[in-house]
């Protein structure tokens, strides 16, 4: 973090609040202040670079950013690893320090330092001299084995646009306040909306899909001025839903990856991206291209590189870097298929998991998630986990999915429905493998 942008952090609204919770509130001069003396106790730690498996919280927003004001280098862990995938992680990317918000009945290969000591950590002189080190951030491994991609600072608070974080970088590049709710769970950012006046969400489609389930088509409380949706491909149909629910927020869509950072915005209620980014002079800051199917990008910003011996770098000796998205030109719009790790082969015919927009178009049905079932046939057959919306019998749904998916060929209609309680997901994206 640069010397420049910490002097602005510390010094902007001083009394303004900066993160709000049910019963905190930290303002930008007192929490800030606080940041400055935990990055000085980050300094006491041993090694240069230090782990956190921590749920959202102040606590977390501390760690990050008294470690890019220290130098330190942090690897960030999704909270939702198991113990198992814990102890995996820090033996492929190894820390001397995990800071954890819970005690951890496993042993692992660093020492743990539970977040009630960070007050303790904090209990020093403020840093005066602010370092630059790098953040390490996991991709989601919704499809397969997550990859750990190295950023600097720098970089990380000029544009990113990844899950949490770039959400926090928006808060502190506006001097915003940022909202926590008592959990990840939907009812409970929803209730937060309410009762803190939000005005900006920033999510995945299927927290979209989710919160749409449960909320009535006016009279819900939110008054949302900005949407935004990323990390997922999305129907016309969500976004007319979204519309219509919130007539007054403008409605965006980003397209990013963890290893490009922020590519585009688009605003003009269409899925997809529009056709002329394939366009851009090569002097742009980000450009596209279709490579087989793939989308293909090249950008002036974007991670150092992976991390882990075993990891490459993914960019090719022209800097394009392969983002697994597969897609198709229609008419002036590229439109996702779906992952490329997702693609089901139905008996040598590819079939992409993204037709489940057909089914969760449908009235009766709450959330849907296409995926390959294993069969001795034809290999793979196409499976749908359906959560049926109240009132409606599962044979209803059954036979509207099945009417529905006869405008498909015939591989990639659904030969097996499953109708489920709840479906999996990964920082609310859902999960394929």
């Amino acid at each position: 973090m640069s010397n420049a942008f910490c002097e602005v952090l510390v010094h902007r609204n001083p009394e303004r609040a900066f993160l709000l919770g049910a019963d905190y509130q930290h303002s930008y001069g007192e929490f800030f202040e606080y940041c400055r003396r935990l990055a000085n106790g980050l300094l006491q730690l041993k090694g240069d670079r230090f782990a956190c498996y921590m749920a959202d919280s102040p606590e977390l927003v501390a760690v990050i950013l008294a470690a890019g004001m220290s130098g330190k280098s942090l690897l960030l862990l999704n909270r939702e690893l198991t113990a198992q995938q814990l102890s995996a992680t820090l033996l492929r990317h190894p820390v001397d320090t995990l800071i954890s918000d819970t005690e951890l009945d496993i042993i692992l290969p660093a020492t743990v330092l539970i977040a009630d000591a960070l007050d303790e950590l904090a209990n020093g002189e403020p840093l005066v001299e602010y370092r630059e080190g790098e953040i390490l951030i996991l991709t989601s491994g919704t499809t397969g084995e997550p990859k750990c991609v190295r950023y600097s600072w720098p970089v990380l608070f000029a544009q990113v646009n990844f899950a949490g974080l770039q959400m926090l970088v928006h808060v502190l590049r506006n001097g915003s306040t940022l909202v926590f709710a008592e959990s990840n769970k939907v009812t409970h950012a929803l209730q937060a909306a309410r009762q803190c006046a939000v005005t900006h969400i920033s999510s995945t489609p299927t927290f979209w899909r989710y919160a749409l389930a449960s909320l009535p088509a006016s009279e819900h409380g939110l008054a949302l001025e900005h949407i935004t949706l990323g990390s997922e491909a999305f129907s016309a149909s969500l976004l007319e839903q979204l519309k219509q629910t919130f007539p007054r927020a403008r409605i965006v869509h980003i397209y990013a990856s963890t290893e490009a950072g922020s590519c585009v915005s688009v605003s003009d209620m269409r899925p997809g991206l529009p056709v002329s980014i394939l366009h851009r002079t090569e002097d742009s800051a980000v450009q596209f291209r279709i490579v087989d199917g793939e989308l293909h990008i090249r950008s002036t910003h974007g991670m150092d590189g992976y991390a882990g011996s075993v990891e490459c770098a993914a960019r090719d000796a022209e800097g394009w870097l392969a983002s697994g998205d597969l897609v198709k030109i229609e008419n002036d719009r590229i439109l996702f298929l779906g992952r490329r790790s997702e693609t089901i082969n139905v008996g040598g015919v590819k079939v992409h998991p993204l037709e489940e927009n057909i089914v969760c178009a449908l009235p009766c049905v709450k959330l849907a998630r296409v995926f390959g079932q294993a069969n001795p046939v034809a290999g793979q057959i196409v499976a749908v986990d359906v959560v049926a919306q109240v009132g409606y019998t599962d044979q209803v749904v059954e036979e509207a999915i099945r009417e529905a998916c006869l405008a498909l060929s015939r591989h990639a209609r659904p030969r097996s429905i499953n109708f489920v309680a709840a479906i999996e997901t990964n920082n609310l994206k859902l999960k394929r493998q």
